[in-house]
């Protein structure tokens, strides 16, 4: 167990001013919490082992989870900047043994008024008959702008079920390329799910690559991208059938609200075997007009109603 009291009050008072629950750090929920490249508290779960290395510009992490380990609660993980550096740099792995079941909730916070370019490559094995959720959830302040470069590639095992959430949901999104890949063995099921908001000038780039390389495996791809001011976006989702009865399905609906803003939804659907099925659907539009009136109705401003709105479809 590490604490570093100072360095952690520091954190507390610069993240949750940025969006991040307060009670993260009043309940002790952090099993791990690093800011830029330091540990400041390490409080293993039951049956998962890890081994943190610090480096000049980031972490590297190796994360095992022993073999048919469950836990009820998510192992809650804080990779954080609340210091002005230019530059962060993360690398991790995770194994999920066999017929373990566990849930990682990993938030990612940028303190106000920082520019960061942030580059963070992660490769994931979940192993068979094991379920794995991995949320990723990013704060950042209204005043910050990050560089964010960030690639996930996960390995499926047969029978096994990996679900990977993307949300970026307070603060600017900077120019964002996100990556996400997963390799799926027999009766294996990955799910990827996106929902990012972008202001003003922000680029956001989404990339979601499915192989479905096992007999019956399954994969979804989901996005929700909700485009306000200049921002430009972009969405590409590819799933491809390489075996018998695999299905795939992509689905993206993104939202614009504003002038001189390009979005662009682009699935790619390649099927190698004459009994898989893959599907896409995609829609590009404005709030819900319907929704929209209702809320004003109830006494809710314009704004006030498009907040309510999108705070909901990125919950």
């Amino acid at each position: 167990m590490v604490i570093e009291k100072g360095l952690l009050d520091t954190v507390k008072e610069k993240f949750v001013k940025i969006g991040l629950p307060e009670e993260l750090f009043t309940q002790k929920r952090f099993n791990l919490l690093v800011d830029r490249n330091k540990v400041i508290t390490r409080y293993p779960a039951p049956g998962v082992r890890s081994e943190v290395i610090e480096t000049p510009t980031g972490v590297k992490t190796r994360v095992y989870i022993e073999l048919g380990t469950k836990l009820e609660e998510p192992v809650t993980i804080c990779f954080g900047v609340a210091g002005k550096t230019n530059l962060l740099t993360n690398k991790s792995e995770i194994i999920v043994g066999e017929g373990a079941d566990v849930k990682f909730q990993v938030f990612g916070a940028t303190a106000e008024g920082i520019k960061l370019k942030h580059a963070t490559k992660t490769k994931i094995i979940v192993e068979k008959n094991a379920k794995f959720e991995f949320v990723d959830i990013h704060y950042n302040g209204e005043d910050t702008f990050i560089e964010l470069y960030t690639e996930t590639e996960a390995f499926v095992g047969e029978n096994a079920y990996f679900k990977s959430v993307f949300k970026q949901i307070k603060g600017r999104a900077g120019k964002v390329k996100v990556i996400l890949k997963a390799n799926v063995d027999k009766k294996g099921v990955a799910v990827f799910e996106t929902k990012m908001i972008g202001k003003k000038d922000d680029e956001i780039r989404v990339e979601d690559i499915i192989y479905l390389n096992g007999e019956e495996s399954r994969g979804i791809s989901k996005s929700r991208i909700i485009a306000i001011d200049q921002t430009k976006a972009e969405f590409i989702g590819e799933t491809y059938g390489n075996a018998p009865r695999c299905r795939g399905h992509i689905d993206c609906s993104e939202i614009i609200r504003g002038k001189d803003i390009v979005v662009k939804a682009i699935p790619i659907v390649v099927v190698n075997d004459e009994t898989a099925k893959i599907t896409h659907e995609a829609a590009i539009g404005s709030i819900d007009k319907k929704q929209l009136e209702t809320l004003m109705a109830k006494g809710l401003s314009e704004d006030e109603s498009v907040d309510v709105i999108i705070q909901g479809i990125l919950k």
